[in-house]
């Protein structure tokens, strides 16, 4: 746990999206499907990510010492690695939403 994983997570995260996305073309899956399972990685590493964040902080704020810091610490940073990722395809995904927000409306 001497180090991060981005590069492999970063392949690993774009090779499955490319993946899934690929089963949606060839209806494999369904475009509903493929979204839930991307959401629900999203969830699950904003939860693990968050969680373990909100852990080390209180822990580090309170003075107490847990044996453990450095493998929380370095769950906490890979799985928010893969949030950072996730997202970025969910932001992609919803690029259009994103942009309406700014447009300027025309009376």
């Amino acid at each position: 746990m001497n180090s991060y994983h981005f590069v492999i997570l970063f392949f690993l995260i774009f090779g499955f999206y490319f993946f899934s996305n690929y089963l949606v073309k060839v209806k494999k899956i369904s475009f509903i499907s493929n979204r839930r399972f991307w959401n629900i990685i999203l969830l699950i590493s904003l939860l693990i990510s968050g969680i373990l964040g909100l852990i080390i902080a209180i822990f580090i704020d309170l003075k107490w010492s847990i044996s453990w810091y450095k493998t929380a610490l370095w769950f906490h940073v890979e799985f928010g690695i893969v949030m950072a990722l996730v997202a970025f395809v969910h932001t992609f995904w919803h690029l259009s939403y994103f942009l309406s927000i700014f447009k300027k409306k025309s009376n």
